[in-house]
């Protein structure tokens, strides 16, 4: 009976092995959209404020520092609560990438930002951070490790 339960053991152990082997194989690599683009993107604040008076459906022009222009159309323009706002534009200039970006309001009326620019067929993304004078930049980011895969097969 032991022999048969240590069979019976690596028998399963060997399976689990070679699917996972074999999820491996199967994940190309993605290509890199903003391989061309440097790490880091100066975003002045005005054009981030000049965004959110953009209607649904219209075209958006963002220019960001080093000649970038993320241009596409507002899909999405929605005030979530009094001191949250969101929208989104499509850009077909980068494979239908979507710039996903938020106003906040604080309570003593300081505006803050928070962002992405992705793409789900591509291996790499901005993200908005502001750093501690108060600047904002787009920062170059892996999408492995911000949006894990979730495909089960």
């Amino acid at each position: 009976m032991k022999h048969f339960a240590s069979t019976t053991m690596l028998l399963l152990l060997s399976l689990m092995a070679a699917n996972g082997f074999s999820q491996l194989a199967n994940n190309s690599p993605r290509p890199k959209l903003f391989a061309a683009y440097p790490q880091s993107i100066d975003c002045p604040e005005s054009e981030l404020a000049r965004i959110f008076t953009i209607q649904q459906g219209q075209q958006a022009n963002v220019s960001f520092a080093g000649n970038f222009i993320f241009s596409g159309a507002v899909s999405s323009n929605v005030v979530k609560f009094s001191n949250l706002q969101s929208m989104v534009i499509k850009s077909p200039a980068f494979s239908n990438a979507i710039f996903h970006v938020s106003r906040r309001t604080g309570s003593n009326n300081s505006i803050v930002y928070v962002g992405r620019i992705i793409n789900d067929a591509f291996a790499d993304g901005y993200e908005l951070k502001r750093d501690g004078a108060g600047n904002y930049h787009l920062i170059k980011i892996e999408t492995e490790r911000v949006m894990p895969d979730c495909n089960q097969q």
